[in-house]
This record gives C-alpha cells, structure tokens and sequence, in this order.
C-alpha cells in the first residue's frame, strides 16, 4: 500500500525545484541581483533534506527484501531519466565530433563513457559542450548517499544524528584545509550531512524541536555561512562556497521546520496544491533540462544588455517546458505512473520518488 504523501515534504521538493531552476535561468545574468539572490534560500541542501526524509520513511523498517526493493525502485527512478538525458547529450557530443574533426575542445569523451552508464562520478561531455554536464554532480552524490542509507538510517537509529554530524564535520574539514580530493567525496559528506538530518524529520526529532531551538540553530548557521563566504569567495555566489552554501541551507531548512505549521496550511491550499503535485511529477526531469535549456538559450539569444537578458530568461523557460513535455513521459514510466502526471502526483505522492 502506497503510504500518505507529506504535504510539507511535497511542498519543500517543489518550492527548492522552483528555487534551483530559477538561479539555472539566470545564470547568465552579469548583475549583483543574481549573486543577492543566490544566497536566498539554497537549493540543493533543501533537496538533499527531502530526499533523505524519504528515503527514511521507504526504509522504515526494512527487511532484506524491502532494501532490496528500495534500491530497484530508487534505481529504476533515477537512472532511466537519466539515460534518455545521457543519450541525448552523447548524442551532441557526437555531432560535435563529427563536424569539427580536428578541434580538441569537440573529441568525443570517450574516456567518461561508463559514468554515463552508472553516474558515480560526473558524467563529463566534451569540452565544447561542458555546460551540459556540470549539474550531474548532485545525481552522482544522491546515487552514493541511497545506496548507504540503510546503514546510515540504522546508526542514526541508534545514535540520532551522529552519521549527520560525522559528515559535516569530515566535509567541513576538507574545505577548511583545502584539501584536494575528488568532487563526489567532497559533495557525498557535505550534502550527505543535510540528506542525513531528513531522517531527523521522518522520525520525529525535528518536528518536536522547540521554535526557539530551531530559531538558534537557523542564526548561527548563517552568520558561520555569510563569514566563511565573505573570506573566502566574497562578492560571488554562495555556490562558490560549497560550505557555506551547505551551512545557509540547512539554516533554511531549520527556519522551515520552525514555521512548518504555516507552510502546510499554505501548501495544502488549492492553488498551491495542484502547482505542488504537478511540479514534483516532473522535478527530475525539470533539474536534468533546466540547464540545458538556459545553455541553448544563451547560445541563441547571446545576451548583452537588459532587455536581452529577459529575453533569454523568456526563450529559456520556454524551451524547459518544451523539453519537460517530451522527456517528462520518461520519468512517469520510470516512476511506474499510469495517470496523468498532476493527478498521479496528488493520489501517490511523487515528491517520494528520491
């Protein structure tokens, strides 16, 4: 039996989904609104939260059988839109390769071929067409943290919230000193560390925390994310930090469960419903497009001023709706939907579907 959606966890997914392809759409904007912008509520930490709350609870006491299940499913989700998205991108390259035979920026990666199989590490287009991979990175990180969780779901059962601290503070140290280690480790425990505290809110512990308790975390986490951001990346992005982008998410994250009472009456309205359902019956197939289509756009329109700006913004949005139309089907069969996709959202919850 399919169990009862989460309206705040379905509320969460679309509202980060709107957030992430909003700051994709602007990207190209040369304007310190966007930087401002950037450090509004991240994304990804968000994402990684949800995902982790529902993984909790489609492993909540699992057997043998029930991981396994667990795995297939989230595999099968994730893997197949991705593939339809790899082969189209290959497929690029590919032209790329063809027309421009002795220009090394379009060699065909052949040498990444197998993470465009199985996406542990970032799949990596040809250098000629690097803008359409760079997103891939959270997929990799995501792929690593749900084969893990039942392990590290069983230890935040018998110690609440240890796994979560040991990856914040192993990824911390690794940015604070610098090191040189691979993306996807350095991604795995920072995110990791936000995908682990969801199990926090699939239990209970974070709902029962007290508004003035969640307030005090919320403060000192931005003011440790706006100070490491201002030595280290200052007048850029949050992104630029991937610290300090982890400890301003999950500041958010604690000021949501602060007001969560609030945010569900709002995501239950009808209006907001039925945006909620039909937004997360295509999150992934929204996260894996967006980019592509503010890259084309940009290469399209080739902004320089105000005015082309916006229109590129237009042109962008207009081609992720085309693309969500002819890949979305793809998510719907990966996830096993037979409905449309608002309504199957609604009656089963799609926000579960990471």
């Amino acid at each position: 039996m399919a169990r009862a959606r989460d309206p705040f966890l379905d509320g969460l997914r679309a509202v980060s989904v709107v957030r992430v392809v909003l700051l994709h759409l602007l990207q190209h904007v040369s304007h310190p609104f966007v930087a401002t912008f950037s450090f509004f509520m991240p994304g990804m930490p968000l994402m990684f939260f949800v995902s982790g709350a529902l993984a909790a609870s489609g492993l909540d006491g699992a057997d043998g059988a029930r991981r396994r299940r667990f795995w297939r499913e989230r595999a099968r989700r994730l893997l197949v839109p991705f593939w339809a998205f790899g082969a189209t991108i290959l497929l690029v390259c590919a032209v790329g390769a063809l027309a421009f035979r002795h220009d090394p920026a379009h060699a065909f990666p052949f040498r990444t071929l197998a993470f465009w199989v199985l996406p542990l590490a970032g799949p990596q287009a040809s250098a000629a067409f690097d803008e359409l991979d760079w997103h891939l990175w959270f997929l990799s990180a995501l792929i690593l943290l749900l084969a893990s969780a039942p392990w590290t779901l069983a230890l935040h059962k018998r110690a609440p919230f240890v796994g979560a601290l040991v990856f914040l503070g192993a990824g911390a140290g690794i940015e604070i000193a610098r090191s040189d280690v691979p993306g996807v480790l350095r991604n795995t425990l920072l995110f990791g560390a936000a995908f682990q505290f969801g199990f926090g809110y699939t239990d209970g512990r974070l709902r029962r925390a007290r508004g003035e308790l969640l307030l005090g975390i919320a403060g000192v986490l931005a003011i440790c994310a706006l100070l490491f951001h201002a030595e280290r990346a200052p007048n850029q992005m949050i992104h630029a930090e991937p610290l300090a982008l982890l400890a301003l998410g999950l500041a958010f994250v604690a000021l949501w469960m602060r007001v969560r009472a609030v945010a569900v009456g709002l995501f239950e309205l009808g209006v907001s419903r039925r945006w909620i359902s039909a937004i997360n019956a295509r999150a992934y197939t929204i996260f894996l497009w967006g980019p592509i289509a503010n890259d084309v756009a940009g290469r399209l329109v080739r902004p320089r001023s105000g005015a082309e700006y916006l229109v590129e913004f237009a042109t962008s949005l207009a081609f992720l709706c085309v693309l969500v139309k002819l890949f979305g089907p793809v998510e719907d069969w990966a996830a096993r939907r037979t409905r449309r996709p608002a309504a199957a959202a609604g009656a089963a919850g799609a926000a579960r579907t990471a």
